[in-house]
């Protein structure tokens, strides 16, 4: 089984989205990842948060959880620290520098993505 979490950080009407190429497709979707088996949900989300994008976030609190093919996602509304470094694209640790999938994170508005299922399903908990 293998539970996910990924991050809402919200800042002045904007949410942070990151660019995924894979070989299937290509989206933009919440900053998040796999959890590992020796941390809790919020290290994981935390962790993925700063590989992803250099931003030291903390939890605030979770926003749902829901079940997926092989285990559960988990979404945490998060908020940067005072001393988190600027924004900038990170990797995907687990992958060589030639199979990374990330390509590029930025804040988009919420008013644009309003029809986004996992944006949506956020927006009613809030």
């Amino acid at each position: 089984m293998r539970h996910r979490v990924c991050a809402a950080l919200i800042e002045e009407e904007q949410i942070l989205m990151v660019e995924l190429h894979t070989p299937s497709r290509t989206f933009w979707t919440l900053p998040g990842g796999g959890v590992e088996s020796n941390e809790t949900k919020e290290q994981a989300v935390m962790r993925e948060v700063l590989e992803e994008t250099h931003l030291h976030v903390t939890v605030e609190r979770q926003l749902y959880e829901i079940s997926i093919h092989h285990g559960t996602e988990t979404c945490f509304l998060v908020r940067r620290t005072a001393t988190s470094p600027a924004l900038r694209l990170g990797i995907d640790p687990e992958l060589s520098p030639e199979q990374q999938e990330l390509r590029s994170v930025q804040f988009q508005s919420l008013n644009t993505l309003q029809d986004d299922p996992q944006i949506s399903r956020l927006l009613s908990l809030l």
